[in-house]
C-alpha cells in the first residue's frame, strides 16, 4: 500500500494500481518495449494484490503499513509468490520482476537469514530463466529492460506518493532532484515537477504526446484510525479517481 497523510487524511494507493500506471507509462514510451517488458512492468507489484485487500493496523507507529514499513517477513513471502504467478506466464517478465525485488536489498540487510535465503532462491531463478527461455537478451539488453522498469516503477512512485500539486521544495525527497535512470534521449536524467494538481511537467519528455494516467484513491480518516483495532478492509473505504496528465516542459 502507498499511503500519503493530507491534513487529517490518509490517502491509500493499492501497490497493483501504482503497477499499473508503471506499465502505462511504459506502454507509451518513447522507444519501442516488448511485451514481455511491458508485462514485467505491469506485473511488478503483482506480490501486493493480496496484502493490499486490507489497511493494515501497525501498532507501533502513527499510520497504518505501508509499503516501506511493511513487516519483512510478510513481503518477502509475498514477493516470492508473486514471481512465481508471473513466471507462469512470462519468464522473461519474472526474471525483470525477479530483479527488481532483489535490488532493494543492500548492505547489512543481506546479512539476515531469512534475506539471504530470499535472496539467493532469487538468484537461481534468474540464472534458470536465462538458462531455458529460447532466445536470451544480451546484457547490455537486460539491463536496459530493468533501467525502463525501475523507472516507471519510480515515476508512478512519484505521481502516487506525492500530494497533487506539491511544491518542488515539499516533494518526497527519493526523487526531488530527478529520477536516477538514464536514457539514450536522457543522458543526464528526467527530471519531474508538478505543475497544477492535475499535471506533471517532465524534461526531457519521454512520450510522444500527453500521457493521462487515472487511478483509485481510497480515503480513511484519521479518527478512523485512531480508533481501529483490527485491519480494516480496503473495500469499505469510500474512494475517488485520481487523474494526472504528463506533460511536456512548456516555455
Amino acid at each position: 500500500m502507498i499511503i500519503r497523510k493530507q491534513d487529517q487524511m490518509f490517502h491509500c494507493i493499492r501497490q497493483h494500481d501504482h503497477a499499473y500506471i508503471s506499465g502505462e507509462i511504459a506502454k507509451h514510451w518513447i522507444e519501442p518495449v516488448s511485451e514481455s517488458v511491458l508485462t514485467g512492468v505491469y506485473e511488478h507489484d503483482r506480490a501486493w494484490i493480496p496484502l493490499d485487500e486490507k489497511v493494515r493496523v501497525a501498532t507501533n507507529q502513527q499510520m497504518p503499513y505501508d509499503f516501506i514499513s511493511f513487516p519483512l517477513e510478510w513481503k518477502l513471502a509475498a514477493y516470492t509468490k508473486g514471481v512465481d504467478e508471473v513466471e507462469v506466464h512470462s519468464p522473461y517478465s519474472a526474471f525483470l520482476c525477479s530483479k527488481h525485488y532483489c535490488s532493494f536489498f543492500s548492505g547489512s540487510i543481506t546479512s539476515e537469514p531469512s534475506v539471504r535465503e530470499f535472496l539467493t532462491h532469487e538468484e537461481n531463478r534468474q540464472q534458470s530463466i536465462l538458462n531455458t527461455i529460447e532466445v536470451s537478451p544480451s546484457a547490455s539488453e537486460r539491463s536496459q529492460d530493468f533501467t525502463l522498469l525501475q523507472f516507471c516503477d519510480d515515476l508512478s512512485l512519484y505521481i502516487c506518493m506525492n500530494p497533487p500539486g506539491i511544491r518542488k521544495s515539499d516533494e518526497v525527497s527519493w526523487f526531488k532532484n530527478g529520477f536516477a535512470q538514464l536514457f539514450s534521449f536522457a543522458p543526464k536524467g528526467i527530471q519531474a515537477e508538478w505543475k497544477t494538481e492535475s499535471e506533471i511537467m517532465l524534461e526531457p519528455f519521454p512520450f510522444k504526446e500527453s500521457l493521462t494516467l487515472t487511478f483509485s484513491v481510497y480515503e480513511l480518516p484519521g479518527d478512523t484510525w485512531k480508533q481501529a483495532d483490527q485491519d480494516i478492509p480496503l473495500d469499505t473505504l469510500t474512494h475517488y479517481t485520481q487523474t494526472v496528465t504528463l506533460v511536456p516542459v512548456t516555455v
